[in-house]
């Protein structure tokens, strides 16, 4: 909620309608403010209100956000994150095709499932080894837990080090706490993909899941998290060694991170 009241200042001040404080407190001088607001309902709550805001604000930029009623859904949610990048970055978001995402392969990993694969891999299990991690992640199902070395398989091995020590220099802890990418969901799994017959890539020991909570499976790009802007460059630092997320790709599964292609 604190960002939301933070994006409603920033508008409200763009109008003129707000002077003081970026804080994310909904005071008596933000209310003022929504209280001059054209087209808004006065009677609402102050929750209502900040949200009819939003959907007033994203109507004057051309972003669909249903009517204009104060209630809080997913078309309102999509226009809320187009209107922080707007404010974030001064135009708005471009649009995205999962098509557009070309993934150099420095390495030449094979694609999924294919002879090649298997070829390069071998048979699942084997080939594993233990590397140190350049930054202490957390069990995402237990945050208490704390994860120094994880296994992969050996050929993703020096890759992985690289990525995420790329992902500290880029981030660095306090970002990458802010931002979960250190809720490590696993690496190495000997098990068959949820809901299907072939082998995981975890199988392999050359796929990561990271924030579970907050990239469910079936999550598109309009409520997981890391397809949100500030993860950009958290993607950037994957693609750049080869690897492919099955959210920039085929929008579903952002937590999944994997060392091989997929079918076009």
């Amino acid at each position: 909620m604190k960002k939301r009241i933070k994006l409603v200042q920033k508008f409200l001040q763009d109008k003129g309608l707000y002077s003081g404080a970026i804080d994310g407190i909904a005071g008596p001088v933000t209310m003022a403010g929504l209280a001059r607001v054209k087209g808004l309902n006065r009677r609402w709550p102050k929750t209502r209100q900040l949200t009819g805001f939003i959907q007033v604000i994203a109507k004057e930029q051309g972003i669909d956000a249903g009517p204009v009623d104060g209630l809080w859904g997913p078309m309102t949610e999509g226009a809320f994150e187009q209107l922080d990048y707007l404010a974030r970055y001064g135009k708005v978001q471009p649009g995205w095709r999962p098509d557009e995402i070309v993934v150099p392969n420095p390495h030449k990993w094979p694609l999924q499932h294919s002879r090649e694969f298997q070829h390069y891999f071998g048979e699942r299990g084997t080939a594993l080894t233990m590397i140190d991690l350049p930054y202490e992640m957390k069990l995402s199902w237990d945050l208490r837990q704390r994860v120094r070395r994880m296994t992969c398989h050996e050929k993703v091995s020096g890759s992985l080090v690289r990525v995420l020590q790329k992902v500290r220099d880029v981030y660095g802890d306090d970002e990458i706490s802010r931002l979960r990418l250190n809720h490590f969901g696993g690496c190495y799994n000997d098990r068959k993909v949820r809901n299907g017959g072939l082998w995981s890539m975890h199988a392999w020991g050359i796929a990561l899941d990271f924030d579970p909570g907050h990239n469910r499976l079936n999550w598109g790009r309009d409520k997981a998290a890391f397809a949100h802007p500030d993860y950009d460059e958290w993607w950037k630092c994957w693609e750049e060694e080869g690897w492919i997320s099955l959210g920039r790709k085929r929008n579903f599964d952002w937590m999944h991170i994997q060392a091989a292609r997929l079918p076009e």
